[in-house]
């Protein structure tokens, strides 16, 4: 989703954008409804195991139901997400499946590229891009082939002829605004972070302008850090966790932290942005209980079909992102959880695998795709970060 609608259980307040709403409510806990006390007490249950058979047989459980949980995931990307029209979805899918995942008999990316890729002219000069309407955030279609490892010399066809992964991203350089809100900065963040050092990270845009990748790294990271002010006075116990201007961030609040995390990733580390990377990490974690839980107060008390799918909807997006972004930052050394920090994390991946449950044995989706499409295709997306976010764990 790349748009945002009232809310209409906070009149005056929108829904965050890719939260798409059902039948007039902010897609979000499904049947069961786990409230914050079951939750809670989930958590405790994937405490640190000791090295008893009992144990033993707990750790075997969770394997069994992560496997299961990724089956159900993929069956939903491979047999839904890979046969509509939508490119947004399309691309979500090449997350997960990687970059030959293809659409009937072609490739996802070739056809991607051939069919809404549009040429945007600056001066005499014409450079490849996608519309804003058709990938919804600057640069987020480079970004996923970058992260599933496309070659920069790669030639797609295209209405330019052919074009590469390199010319998508001279086009990015050159088409570079800083209009660009600082929220949505997350995608150019991940493809010029890895494309420039720190030490050589200016360019010029078409327009003449010159910037620095150092100077975009910072803006979304104040733009996290503004967004993520309320859940840090909530965590210091200044104020009860509630609804803020987080929610209406691109997916929850998520992609703010995974912009700032790649650019540390790729060496960014002025102004002690790991540290600063690391509190919205822990702020992140925070959130995999807090926001469930005031997801299941606000969107799954209703006890409907389409309310328990709504509240489904909404704790996948934020448990399969947040998971990725932990993900990442282990595998680089960046932020490893607390003991209590891991039982969040373990409730949570516990929360994954019952909504893909309900997914794919209770939920009707093909309702939902006949009556809210455009919440459909966002609960597509996110069902294809969820898996992508598993099997980044696993590795």
């Amino acid at each position: 989703g790349n748009g945002t609608g009232r809310d209409p259980e906070r009149p005056g307040t929108f829904v965050p954008r890719h939260v798409a709403t059902v039948v007039g409510a902010p897609h979000v806990s499904g049947a069961p409804v786990l409230d914050r006390r079951r939750f809670l007490g989930l958590a405790a249950e994937v405490a640190v195991l000791v090295g008893t058979e009992c144990a033993f047989g707990r750790v075997a459980r969770a394997g069994d139901a992560l496997d299961t949980t990724r089956e159900q995931l993929r069956s939903i990307v491979v047999e839904r997400a890979l046969i509509v029209d939508d490119p947004w979805v399309l691309m979500h899918a090449v997350l997960p499946l990687g970059r030959e995942a293809r659409h009937g008999d072609e490739r996802v990316l070739d056809l991607v590229m051939r069919t809404w890729m549009e040429p945007v002219s600056r001066g005499d000069e014409r450079y490849p891009a996608f519309p804003l309407g058709v990938e919804a955030h600057p640069n987020h279609f480079l970004e996923i082939m970058y992260a599933v490892g496309v070659p920069h010399d790669h030639a797609f066809a295209s209405p330019l002829g052919t074009t590469t992964r390199a010319q998508l991203y001279a086009g990015a350089r050159a088409l570079f605004s800083p209009a660009i809100a600082g929220s949505e900065l997350s995608w150019t963040l991940s493809v010029f972070t890895a494309q420039m050092r720190p030490d050589d990270d200016r360019f010029v845009n078409a327009d003449g302008r010159t910037f620095t990748v150092s100077a975009i790294v910072e803006a979304a990271t104040q733009a996290a850090e503004q967004g993520y002010a309320e859940t840090l006075a909530a965590m210091r116990g200044e104020k009860p966790y509630g609804r803020s201007a987080l929610q209406q961030f691109p997916c929850n609040g998520t992609h703010a932290v995974q912009g700032v995390l790649e650019a540390v990733t790729n060496g960014y580390q002025a102004r002690d942005l790991r540290a600063r990377v690391q509190k919205l990490l822990l702020a992140s974690v925070y959130r995999l209980t807090a926001e469930t839980a005031l997801i299941d107060t606000h969107l799954g008390g209703a006890g409907t079909p389409l309310a328990a799918l709504n509240a489904d909807a909404a704790k996948l997006q934020i448990i399969g992102h947040t998971l990725g972004n932990l993900a990442m930052a282990r595998r680089h050394g960046i932020y490893t959880p607390s003991a209590a920090g891991e039982r969040a994390v373990g409730a949570a991946r516990q929360e994954l695998a019952a909504i893909s449950g309900r997914l794919v044995g209770e939920h009707d989706l093909d309702i939902l795709g006949q009556q809210v499409p455009r919440a459909y295709a966002v609960l597509l997306g996110d069902v294809c970060h969820a898996l992508h976010a598993i099997d980044a764990s696993d590795g």
